[in-house]
């Protein structure tokens, strides 16, 4: 019975070895698995097996983690996402001071959490201005109607008042996020960044247009 486990065993580890076998995003699992898969055909008892195991599981775990944030940092740099890749690079850089799994995954939930700020933060910038899109159009159609003035005053009523909204709402974003990214100021001028420019169905012409007209409206 013993020998007909190890070998459940040693087919087990093989196979979980052979599913990142060739698989360039998936280098540390293999080498990892490898390692343990090794361990069982070095011995022929679960025994042995056990006293010399080491961390070799517990390292399993974290080349998986490994791979995972590599290719995450790699794709983000692919998609020019340098704040989404800097989450990333930073659990990276603190893999190694880790050996415990409960250590290590506290440390990526806490560096996900602060990374997830930063994202917000940076697209409270980035997505400012299409989100102001129509209000900004709406305030140069109306402000360059040409009516019967008993309309006019009206119109430029409405305009002052969503020129306003737009200068609170700007105000709400920065006290909300300032709670959470001390200094934060809304930078408008991210808008032209490859992570929000590509998203926005305009030429640059006019993108740079509602630019100059956003930070008008907001004192920038």
């Amino acid at each position: 019975m013993a020998d007909q486990r190890l070998e459940e065993y040693r087919a087990y580890y093989k196979a979980r070895t052979e599913r990142y076998a060739g698989n360039p995003h998936r280098k540390h699992s293999y080498e990892a698995e490898k390692k343990l898969s090794d361990l069982f055909d070095r011995y022929d008892t679960l025994e042995e097996i056990g006293q010399n195991l080491g961390h070799l599981n517990v390292d399993c775990a974290f080349a998986t983690v490994r791979d995972q944030y590599e290719m995450e940092s790699e794709y983000y740099n692919s998609v020019q996402e340098p704040v989404r890749k800097k989450g990333a690079d930073n659990i990276l850089a603190n893999l190694d001071k880790y050996t415990d799994l409960n250590d290590m995954m506290t440390m990526i939930n806490d560096l996900s959490n602060k990374n997830n700020v930063e994202v917000t933060a940076d697209e409270g910038s980035g997505k400012a201005l299409f989100d102001n899109w129509k209000q900004i159009d709406e305030i140069d159609i109306f402000t360059n109607a040409v009516v019967p003035a008993k309309y006019k005053s009206n119109m430029m009523e409405t305009v002052a008042k969503t020129k306003q909204s737009i200068v609170e709402e700007v105000k709400s974003t920065e006290d909300t996020l300032g709670k959470w990214v001390e200094g934060w100021r809304m930078q408008p001028e991210l808008t032209r960044e490859y992570r929000y420019r590509h998203i926005i169905p305009f030429s640059d012409e006019e993108i740079e247009e509602h630019l100059k007209k956003f930070k008008n409206i907001i004192n920038r």
